[in-house]
């Protein structure tokens, strides 16, 4: 009886003993038997020294790669791939929760039982295996060939020409492409057409600020034939022009100009960055760069390689580019409204070892609390700025990383209800607008927050944009789920990566435990005493256990954290379960 079905193992009865499956089974791969390349069947451990809450490697014979056991808070043994199919990191470092492991680098979660996806950023699950009893030992048994190839690509149904539904997505990115694959997953056999403004598949755009010569062929998350094969129409170059709600109709103009159709709309335009004005900056300057899309992302590289650079903005996109150019452009200069960097995300502690240990260090000049007050240059190369404390800076690229606003100026003349203020398209938990068979997601919606008491909140999170797709690709099938994610970002900078979880707005006190000036550290983030954020440096997988603690609905608070900073004692009364 296999265990990871749902039967606790002190109940199960043992398979016949003889003769030793496993054993021949190891002497087969050993032996390179070509009958492995279909199953396998290993010894993992004996049944008593595996403790509740434990996981750990199991090696294969005759595969390269190992198989991951656990046993679960509900008493039942699991097996399943080692690594995270997002960026490989390997589960046994996250964090397991209720019948789900949670990576310790980006958050993505999969089910222990079927190894689906439950939280992103990932495109594909990972393969589960049999688990079973034998005499006193614990049986792995499953297809070889999954064993060394972990990430499990989903099934999805094909178009069916029966099927009168057309579903338009807007939008090229990772909601429109997850909203795509859904429908798909969930056998919505009609048309599913994704109208992306740029002239490549969808990547990975987190990659682009840590590495801006990336390959576009490299980067995608899915390859040109991979949707062509499940029927996913991917019109590139394409920019909405209008859409008429009452006839259901989206024109475009691109690499084709027409209209469309659709019974079902899912808007996922993502934002766009602010720019600066040329009322500001005096003229139009051909050496002020931004970076938002791949095509920005090589510009940058090619214009500042070799040569100086200033950044205005402190915040992700302009730090990580600073640490991009460290050996590649002759000096870096940081322009910030804000006494050190991340100071609105990390706060001013965090913001300030980061600065010191890092960036001063590998000699990047860091500018505080000034902006812009003139701009200088000659036949529309700017040269330099005047800032408001009286330095000048001079350069030869200026990159400026001053936020981004959503991108819905289309929408704004329509019946979509925005906001006001931001612009952002207003959807609810099931990321259905005000106009019936039209949803949004990503980074241009304003959505409640399940995490955060349904706060209504714009996140431009990878994992948030990921989760979005899918929530409105279940509401268009009519398997409405509520998006119940936590937001979870993180970035790189010199090989060393800060993680968050959680939503920090609104703070008022900050907790951190370890040593910041040795960029080892958690720190926690609370408002009215609650914990509502936590960030981390070379203190995995804390993040991830905060936000499974999140997800679960846990409320922690400052006396909670001082006590237990790591959360594992947290963790473990959270997730046990009486036997």
């Amino acid at each position: 009886m296999a265990v990871n079905s749902g039967t606790s193992a002190r109940n199960l009865k043992d398979l016949p003993s003889s003769p030793s499956q496993s054993q021949k089974a190891n002497a087969a791969a050993e032996s390179g038997d070509p009958a492995f390349s279909d199953n396998f069947e290993v010894v993992a451990c004996k049944i008593d020294e595996m403790q509740v809450g434990e996981m750990r490697h199991v090696a294969v014979p005759g595969a390269k790669q190992q198989v991951l056991l656990g046993k679960g808070f509900d008493g039942d043994y699991f097996a399943m791939g080692t690594a995270c199919s997002h960026y490989s990191a390997l589960l046994k470092n996250g964090v397991l929760g209720d019948n789900r492991i949670r990576c310790p680098w980006h958050g993505a979660c999969f089910n222990t039982k079927t190894g689906d996806i439950e939280e992103f950023p990932c495109n594909d699950g990972v393969h589960v295996f049999e688990v079973q009893t034998k005499g006193d030992e614990l049986i792995i048994r499953g297809e070889a060939k999954n064993v060394d190839n972990q990430k499990r690509t989903f099934p999805m149904c094909k178009r069916s020409s029966d099927s009168p539904d057309t579903v338009v997505i807007i939008g090229g990115g990772a909601a429109g492409l997850i909203c795509a694959e859904t429908l798909r997953k969930e056998n919505f056999a009609g048309k599913v057409i994704l109208l992306a403004s740029e002239d490549y598949a969808p990547y990975d755009r987190p990659k682009l600020s840590k590495a801006l010569d990336s390959d576009g062929t490299k980067i995608v998350l899915r390859k040109e034939d991979f949707l062509k094969e499940h029927d996913i129409d991917l019109r590139k170059s394409s920019k909405v022009e209008s859409i008429d709600f009452d006839q259901k109709t989206v024109s475009i103009i691109g690499a084709t100009n027409e209209t469309i159709d659709y019974t079902h709309l899912v808007i996922a335009v993502g934002q766009r960055v602010r720019q600066l004005a040329e009322s500001v900056t005096g003229g139009k300057w051909n050496n002020i760069h931004y970076l938002r899309t791949l095509d920005d992302a090589k510009a940058l590289h090619e214009a500042a390689n070799g040569k100086r650079i200033a950044i205005l903005g402190s915040s992700f996109i302009g730090m990580e580019v600073a640490a991009y150019f460290v050996g590649k452009a002759t000096s870096i200069t940081v322009i910030s409204r804000t006494r050190v960097p991340y100071q609105a995300a990390f706060g001013p502690e965090v913001g300030e070892a980061i600065k010191t240990e890092l960036f001063d260090k590998k000699g990047v000049t860091f500018i505080p609390d000034v902006s812009i007050e003139a701009y200088t240059g000659v036949n529309e190369v700017l040269q330099s700025v005047r800032l408001s404390d009286g330095t000048t800076v001079e350069f030869d690229v200026l990159l400026a990383g001053i936020g981004t606003v959503p991108n819905t100026d289309f929408l704004h003349n329509t019946s979509l209800s925005l906001h006001p203020t931001t612009k952002a398209l207003i959807v609810d938990e099931y990321m259905a607008t005000n106009i019936p068979y039209v949803y949004g997601a990503g980074d241009c919606v304003e959505f409640p927050l399940a995490s955060h008491d349904n706060v209504r909140c714009t996140i431009g999170h990878w994992n948030i944009a990921h989760s979005q797709g899918r929530t409105a690709a279940l509401s268009v099938v009519g398997k409405r789920k509520p998006i119940q994610s936590v937001p979870y970002f993180w970035t790189t900078i010199f090989t060393k990566s800060i993680r968050f979880a959680g939503f920090g707005e609104g703070v008022s006190d900050t907790f951190i435990h370890g040593s910041l000036n040795g960029l080892k550290f958690v720190a926690y983030y609370l408002r009215e005493g609650r914990v509502v954020g936590a960030a981390s440096l070379m203190y995995d997988p804390v993040v991830s256990r905060f936000a499974e603690l999140l997800a679960k609905g846990a409320v922690i608070t400052k006396e909670a954290v001082m006590e237990d900073p790591e959360l594992t004692k947290t963790a473990e009364k959270v997730f046990a379960v009486p036997h």
